[in-house]
C-alpha cells in the first residue's frame, strides 16, 4: 500500500497522529510513505522521520518548489504548497502507478486494503462526494448532474494523471477561471475530472456533515440511511474546515475528536496545548479576577447614585 500526503509546518504534528492512526488501524499491511513538503523546520522535519521510523518500514520526503506551481491563483494567507497535490505524478517516482492520498486534518480508524484493491478502471481517482453539491456544481460550472468530490482522501490512478498532464491541464484552467477557485486544488481537480472519477462510500472519507448536519440525521430518510450507515462503520474521519472543526481545538465538538487526542498521546506533540483554551496560569487568572472587581465595583456605584 502507497500513501502520500501534504504537510507545512503548521501540520507536521498532525501528520504524526494521521500515520500513527494509519499504522494502527492497519497493523499488517506493508505500506509505505511519501510525505510532500515546501521549506519547513529541519528540526521538526527530523523530529517527525525519527517518530515515523519506529512503526512504518518506508517513510520518504520530499522537498517540493513551489516555483512549480507559478501562475495558480492564491490569495489571503494561501500560498502556492496549497496546490502540492497537483505535483503528486512529478513527485513520486515514475514506477509508482497508484496511490492513495490522504490530508493530514485525518485519523484512520479501519483497514484501507480494501480501497487499495479496489478498481479504477479508466478513472482518474475514486473519491467521496462532497454535501453542497448544487452550489460547487453552479460555482464550477458543472454539467447538471455531475458530482463534486472532497479531495482530502483519494485513491489516484498516477499513471492516467500523467497521461492527461494534470499540472499542465490544472494550471491552464486555473488562469482562465480564477473566479472559480476557491477550494483551491480541489476545485482544479473537480473541473479536469469531471465524469471520470468513481464515487466511494461515505465511509472512506467520512467528513463532519455526517455527524452534524442536520439532513443527515433522520434515519428515514435517504441521506440519513446512508450517513448512519457510514457513522457505524467509518474507515476514515476527516476533520475538514476550520477553527472549531479541527480535533486540537479546545471547542472542537467532533464525536471522534477524542480519538484523535488519545493517539496524539503516543506522539512526540502529545504536550502541545490546545487552540483556543482558557489561560489557566496564574497572571491571567489575577486579571481576570481584578477585572470581576472593576466590573463589580463599577455596578455598586451606579447603584449608589440611583
Amino acid at each position: 500500500m502507497i500513501i502520500a500526503c501534504t504537510i507545512d509546518n503548521n501540520y507536521i504534528r498532525h501528520c504524526a497522529v494521521m500515520l500513527k492512526s494509519l499504522r494502527l488501524a492497519n497493523p499488517e499491511e506493508a505500506i509505505s510513505v511519501y510525505i510532500m513538503h515546501g521549506v519547513i523546520d529541519a528540526a521538526e522535519r527530523a523530529r517527525l522521520a525519527a517518530y515515523l521510523g519506529d512503526f512504518l518500514p518506508s517513510v520518504s520526503f520530499i522537498q517540493l518548489d513551489e516555483e512549480m506551481l507559478a501562475g495558480f491563483p492564491v490569495f489571503g494567507h494561501i500560498t502556492l504548497a496549497t496546490y502540492f497535490r497537483l505535483l503528486l505524478p512529478a513527485a513520486l517516482p515514475h514506477a509508482v502507478e497508484k496511490v492513495i492520498y490522504l490530508d493530514s486534518d485525518l485519523i484512520v480508524v479501519d483497514s484501507l486494503t480494501p480501497l487499495w484493491e479496489s478498481s479504477l478502471g479508466e478513472n482518474s481517482i475514486a473519491a467521496v462526494e462532497e454535501h453542497n453539491q448544487e452550489f460547487d456544481r453552479q460555482r464550477l460550472a458543472l454539467a447538471e448532474g455531475s458530482l463534486v468530490f472532497n479531495a482530502g482522501a483519494m485513491l489516484i490512478n498516477l499513471a492516467r494523471w500523467r497521461q492527461d498532464n494534470i499540472l499542465g491541464t490544472g494550471l491552464a484552467f486555473a488562469q482562465a477561471h480564477p473566479e472559480r477557485i476557491k477550494h483551491w486544488d480541489q476545485d482544479v481537480l473537480n473541473s479536469l475530472l469531471e465524469a471520470h472519477w468513481s464515487p466511494l462510500d461515505w465511509r472512506w472519507n467520512a467528513l463532519p456533515h455526517l455527524w452534524l448536519h442536520p439532513d443527515y440525521a433522520d434515519p428515514a430518510t435517504s441521506l440519513g440511511r446512508q450517513a448512519e450507515a457510514a457513522r457505524a462503520r467509518p474507515a476514515v474521519i476527516h476533520f475538514a474546515g476550520s477553527g472549531v472543526a479541527k480535533p486540537w481545538n479546545h471547542r472542537c465538538s467532533h464525536p471522534w475528536r477524542q480519538r484523535y487526542l488519545e493517539i496524539r498521546q503516543q506522539t512526540p506533540w502529545a504536550g502541545m496545548p490546545l487552540e483556543d483554551a482558557p489561560d489557566s496560569s496564574l497572571g491571567e487568572s489575577l486579571r481576570k479576577l481584578r477585572f470581576r472587581i472593576k466590573r463589580a465595583g463599577k455596578t455598586m456605584l451606579t447603584s449608589l447614585k440611583s
